[in-house]
């Protein structure tokens, strides 16, 4: 299957992150794209998941699997299970990080899902994180 670029949609979904001990955390995405998505968490969890802030390990990005639940009108949530490479990690307030995350690996219907949400958003005139 040929892989299109899609554009970031501003988005607050639920997402629970798996970091390599196997806690997991409920945090916020702020958007999605065909490629990944930003969250927003708090410092402790950042620590849990990148520890100590770093997103780089053993000279490789940190690896998280996530689930997604992505909401349609009239439909049940689509889910996308993913393991994602960390990209970046910034404090955007005294007590509150942004972490970055691009899709490695989407399991099953995974990639399809998130497209068919994406041009859900899209088709709605939602609002694209290039437009803010």
């Amino acid at each position: 299957m040929e892989k299109k670029i899609y554009p970031r949609v501003a988005a607050h979904l639920p997402v629970v992150v798996t970091n390599e001990e196997g806690v997991r955390l409920k945090v916020l995405a702020i958007d999605t794209s065909s490629d990944g998505f930003s969250i927003q968490c708090s410092i402790l969890q950042r620590n849990l998941m990148t520890p100590g802030g770093c997103y780089i390990r053993n000279g490789r990005p940190v690896e998280l699997n996530a689930w997604l639940d992505l909401p349609l009108t009239g439909d049940r949530p689509l889910q996308v299970k993913a393991r994602c490479n960390v990209e970046f990690s910034r404090r955007i307030a005294s007590d509150r990080c942004e972490i970055g995350m691009r899709y490695k690996d989407l399991e099953g219907d995974g990639y399809e899902n998130l497209i068919r949400f994406i041009e859900n958003r899209l088709a709605s005139n939602e609002v694209t994180m290039s437009s803010l």
